[in-house]
């Protein structure tokens, strides 16, 4: 949301995928998730076996999300 924001949603792949394995001269990565821009509300809590974790923004409304692995092209 941030790069979107500041119109630069051009730059998070680069961002978030590639500047840091080049930084530490690792490799990157080769699988891919799909982000995509709609409205959806933050579970308050996430099960997690017989504990529970409170995500970061539980409850509120976010205008991006990550689809599914089974519903991206490529995810390893």
């Amino acid at each position: 949301m941030a790069f979107d924001r500041a119109g630069a949603i051009d730059r998070l792949e680069g961002f978030a995928s590639h500047f840091g394995a080049d930084f530490y001269r690792l490799p990157r990565h080769t699988a891919t998730v799909t982000l995509q821009r709609t409205a959806w509300q933050v579970p308050n809590t996430v099960g997690l076996g017989q504990d529970f974790l409170v995500p970061l923004a539980a409850g509120d409304t976010l205008s991006w999300r990550m689809l599914p692995r089974s519903t991206t092209e490529e995810y390893a």
